[in-house]
């Protein structure tokens, strides 16, 4: 069956049907959570709308396939496929993102080359530092992993590398006391209040490893981007 032919038997089942209003009640709900999902400026509001609209697509689906005397419909399964598989991407991406980086970045401890950086990181916070092999200057941090560029290592001298790690520390310190939807919103969406983070990052960062050392080390960075 092509997908015109699926159409018009999904309309002649919902025509047949006592449960049509529900059907449509369910879609129309999917489309203005999705709608308001990309309006919203809040992370966590966007990602429990967006979230919101995927379970009443999941609902509607289920209540089709229900109410269905029609033959196989292979875009409503490929639909119901795609709800569930991102659905479930969507809550697992925090908890193991960081294992996915380590083996996507094929990313090594770093105390095998520097042993005071975690050393140095245990005493701010409970986390593994990694390096991974890349010419650019990069530091990120992910679950409770940190992550630095071979490139940030050749470029920064040890004040300065104490200064972004604890830059990343304190994103981890924060993300460890943030409820779980907040932290799985800042990193899905877009906020304008990522700034103000990296703002207080810095602070802390500064009131560890020193203004001068952070200084020289975003200087550093920065003149490799321009």
């Amino acid at each position: 069956m092509n997908i015109s032919g699926e159409i018009n038997c999904f309309g002649l089942c919902l025509k047949l049907s006592d449960y049509a209003p529900f059907v449509a009640f369910l879609v129309v709900i999917s489309i203005a959570l999705l709608a308001a999902s990309l309006m919203l400026k809040k992370p966590k509001q966007r990602l429990i709308t967006f979230v919101s609209a995927q379970l009443a697509s999941l609902l509607g689906i289920i209540a089709t396939f229900y109410i269905m005397k029609c033959s196989y419909m292979l875009t409503l399964y490929l639909y119901l496929a795609y709800v569930v598989i991102s659905t479930v991407l969507i809550f697992a991406v925090l908890r193991y993102y960081d294992r996915i980086m380590i083996t996507r970045l094929d990313a090594k401890p770093a105390g095998s080359v520097m042993k005071w950086a975690q050393d140095f990181v245990d005493g701010l916070v409970s986390a593994k530092v990694y390096y991974f092999d890349s010419a650019v200057p990069r530091a990120f941090a992910s679950g409770r992993s940190i992550f630095v560029s071979i490139g940030l290592l050749e470029l920064l001298n040890n004040d300065e590398l104490k200064a972004v790690l604890a830059h990343e520390a304190w994103h981890i310190r924060n993300n460890s006391g943030m409820p779980y939807l907040k932290q799985l919103a800042l990193m899905t969406f877009s906020s304008s209040s990522e700034s103000e983070l990296e703002y207080r990052a810095d602070r802390f960062a500064a009131e560890i490893a020193g203004n001068d050392a952070l200084f020289s080390a975003r200087n550093k960075v920065d003149k490799v981007f321009i």
